[in-house]
């Protein structure tokens, strides 16, 4: 009878409209390790200064793993323990940035990646693509690039001008000319040159 209830019970929950509600975390889809991931800057890295674009040398860790690359067969003893890292900027729910096994690499920010604070997420995977509850953040401050603009005048000014004379059998006269110019590029530049020239008669004919 008691059974006969609780399906009569349930069966007026139903009919009444009830709803049955389900939720779920994605780190409920996690597997349990016993390890222990880290993540850092090298030394010579600004994380406060971080601009997009830029390659971020990292040091990564996992204490009680064994690191095996994703494109390579772990050894049968090592099956259960192999794992590798991924990193993600600011959610992991997303494509990672890398993924490798070496504790050792560098990851290179995201052009589009918008000023402020954002954070660098090294999780640990199991070998066969499981995601493990192991996680470890890096907080970085990404800066827009800075433009540089440069601009320079010069100028410079000469003069030259000289006289030239000869003998001619012939006529008297005098001739002169000058002639100037003007270059432009980064700077400018002008100049003038003048001459004359006197023809003598040096004798008739």
């Amino acid at each position: 009878m008691r059974h006969i209830a609780t399906i009569f019970t349930l069966s007026l929950a139903l009919a009444s409209g009830g709803v049955v509600a389900c939720s779920a975390n994605i780190h409920d889809n996690t597997v349990n390790v016993d390890a222990k991931v880290s993540i850092a800057a090298t030394a010579d890295v600004d994380v406060n200064a971080i601009t997009p674009g830029q390659a971020v040398p990292l040091k990564l860790n996992a204490d009680g793993a064994v690191l095996v690359a994703p494109d390579q067969k772990p050894a049968s003893a090592d099956a259960e323990a192999a794992a590798y890292f991924k990193v993600f900027l600011d959610d992991t729910s997303g494509t990672e940035l890398v993924a490798t096994a070496s504790t050792m690499v560098s990851v290179t920010i995201p052009q589009k990646t918008p000023e402020g604070h954002h954070k660098l997420i090294c999780q640990l995977y199991k070998h066969d693509g499981k995601p493990t509850n192991q996680e470890q953040s890096l907080d970085i401050n990404v800066k827009a690039m800075a433009s540089a603009t440069s601009s320079g005048n010069g100028s410079a000014m000469g003069s030259a001008s000289g006289t030239a004379s000869g003998n001619t059998t012939t006529g008297s006269g005098t001739t002169s000319g000058t002639a100037s110019g003007t270059s432009t590029g980064s700077g400018t530049a002008s100049g003038s040159a003048s001459g004359t020239v006197t023809t003598h008669k040096d004798g008739g004919a």
